[in-house]
């Protein structure tokens, strides 16, 4: 017996265009009747950059705000980029009909982020950017390559698209 695609799980970089990856992630929501989820993973600061933090910033709850502060800055970012992606393409706003798509940002490793909340989430399929604009060196990126190795669910790779 097959399983069916019931979840899928669009991971995005935004760091360019993103319209590419979001519009296969819904077409492919739209065609399987999956829930849809936008991820994006905003790479951990550096040890030396949260050793500094700690030391200039000694009050836990002030550093701990600034964290969750940047969370909330990339999760409007994702939001806006959701909202401008609706204004370029209203026909698929429109074939949605008002199904929702959750948006997740969170911190971390991204290709190992996204492989866990895969995972956790029960997701049935990733989709995600090749982040390369030839297919001479390589057709994926690091993340990418790194999701694809770490996956237990078929990762789609999709095209960046061209300025």
């Amino acid at each position: 017996m097959t399983k069916g695609i019931n979840r899928i799980l669009c991971s995005i970089g935004m760091r360019g265009n993103c319209d590419n990856v979001i519009e296969h992630s819904i077409n492919l929501a739209l065609a399987t009747g999956a829930s849809l989820d936008i991820l994006f993973v905003v790479k951990s600061l550096n040890e030396d950059v949260m050793n500094t933090l700690k030391v200039n910033i000694r009050d836990r709850d002030v550093l701990g705000s600034l964290m969750d502060k940047r969370i909330e800055q990339a999760l409007d970012a994702l939001k806006a980029e959701v909202a401008g992606f609706w204004q370029r393409h209203p026909d698929l706003q429109e074939k949605m009909q008002g199904r929702e798509i959750e948006l997740k940002v969170l911190e971390g490793d991204p290709a190992s982020v996204i492989t866990h909340f895969a995972k956790i989430g029960d997701f049935d399929l990733i989709v995600m950017a090749a982040n390369k604009r030839s297919y001479i060196a390589t057709y994926a990126g690091r993340v990418t390559k790194g999701v694809i190795k770490r996956a237990k669910v078929p990762v789609v790779v999709v095209p960046v698209a061209r300025p």
